[in-house]
């Protein structure tokens, strides 16, 4: 039955990737950037999984492909949900566009200001190797440049005058020193998003169905390439050595194949467990993910941040079970975080993330919500995240953006005027 589910996994992500490409503003909504990634991200990893199966038995294999199924389904069915119209009118909110240049100079000086004092700490790991200590609280306020970023394009997109431009300038640099010179994917991904969607949301610009094309099968070795080589990989870019980049994509693509480090393998096994053990998180992962990315135990104590959390998935019995380690700085996916959660109706979770996109993309498109707009660039890349990390992941981010661009929105918005009403007074009354 693996293999059964896994053609239709595939089948399913290409028809999402084709949906889109039928028209082509459908290429900057949910269904198509989702396609995109379980194309590029996950089928490779499929392919490796099934060659080299390793702790991970045919049952748990045929599962973690029905789940990829179920996942991949959701976001086309969620999406075609009708979105509620007492949402679209709240979401609506007038705006000063002076203003949100305001909170957009006010972002970019925090963003600069927190890259600034990362630049000067010593960077702390824990024993996983994840970052950790005061660099964290700085690299977490660095991310506002985002925000400010897409204020910034989308006024310049509309006004190009000098000052606009500069902003964008400004506010764009320590982002492309990030993809230029540290060659992170997950920046370079960001903007390019950034700077597509604004195209389109100022001057409904799409990109040829060619180049679509192209991207999203050239994404799958390129990717991880990027990856391997990060910074280097533009210096070879801008020198012409494209033989180096295609050897390195192949030699990239060789190393995933050989199945040693496969993030859908924890995926698998993670399932597996908690089918195993009747251990299901019901909701607490996604707690236990907020209170990893904001509460500062730099502050109020370590311990006391993991007395916050549940802890409930069977994730950490992995070892136990299977005599199975999960490689520092890989993921559990967002196929397996959401099965550990809920089972197989851990699904729908995509699902309501693609009513969120859908209701967005209304709100965005048709009702010119500047609001909307800046939740639906900010939230693109944290979707596509979802799946390569965990919706876990994407729950944090989305809390990131709502908290900011809505505190943007709030500063910005128009208020309404206060009428005062006058009696009129009375023939018999004494004045």
């Amino acid at each position: 039955m693996a293999e059964f589910y896994f053609s239709l996994f595939l089948i399913i992500s290409l028809c999402l990737l084709g949906w889109g490409l039928m028209r082509l503003e459908r290429a900057y909504q949910y269904p198509f950037f989702m396609g995109a990634t379980f194309l590029i991200f996950i089928v490779p990893q499929a392919f490796a999984l099934i060659n080299n199966q390793g702790e991970v038995s045919d049952q748990a294999l045929a599962r973690v492909f029905l789940m990829a199924c179920l996942c991949a389904a959701m976001c086309w069915v969620g999406y075609h949900f009708t979105p509620d119209s007492k949402l679209l009118a709240k979401l609506n909110i007038e705006i000063d566009e002076q203003k949100l240049l305001h909170a957009g100079v006010a972002l970019m000086v925090i963003g600069h200001f927190f890259n600034f004092l990362l630049s000067r700490v010593t960077i702390e790991t824990s024993f996983n190797g994840n970052w950790s200590g005061r660099a964290t609280i700085y690299v977490f306020f660095t991310k506002v440049l985002y925000i400010a970023l897409a204020i910034f394009l989308r006024q310049t997109l509309k006004t190009p005058k000098l000052k606009y431009i500069l902003y964008t300038l400004i506010t764009a640099y320590p982002i492309l020193s990030s993809i230029l010179i540290a060659g992170r994917r997950q920046n370079t991904i960001t903007f390019v998003l950034i700077v597509g969607i604004s195209l389109w949301f100022a001057r409904r610009f799409t990109v040829p169905r060619l180049v679509l094309l192209i991207l999203a099968f050239s994404g799958i070795y390129l990717v991880p390439a990027l990856g391997h080589l990060r910074g280097e990989f533009w210096g070879h870019i801008a020198t012409n050595q494209w033989d180096t980049v295609i050897s390195t994509s192949q030699e990239s693509m060789d190393t995933l194949m050989q199945g040693k480090v496969l993030e859908l393998k924890n995926a698998a096994l993670s399932m597996d467990a908690s089918v195993a053990t009747g251990r299901y998180g019901y909701g607490t992962g996604y707690w236990d993910n907020l209170v990893f990315q904001y509460f500062p135990g730099q502050i109020f104590g370590h311990g006391l941040k993991r007395a916050l959390q549940f802890n409930w998935g069977a994730k950490h019995y992995l070892r136990y079970l299977y005599n199975y380690n999960v490689q520092t700085g890989t993921t559990f996916t967002g196929i397996g975080d959401s099965f550990v959660e809920f089972d197989y109706f851990g699904c729908l979770v995509f699902a309501l993330m693609a009513f969120l996109f859908k209701t967005l993309w209304i709100s965005s498109n048709y009702h010119k919500s500047t609001y909307s707009i800046l939740l639906y660039i900010g939230l693109i890349s944290p979707a596509m995240v979802g799946i390569t990390h965990g919706t876990g992941r994407f729950l944090q981010e989305a809390v990131f953006q709502f908290i900011f661009v809505s505190l943007s929105i709030y500063y910005a918005r128009v208020k309404p005027r206060r009428i005062t009403y006058y009696r009129r007074p009375q023939l018999n009354e004494r004045f």
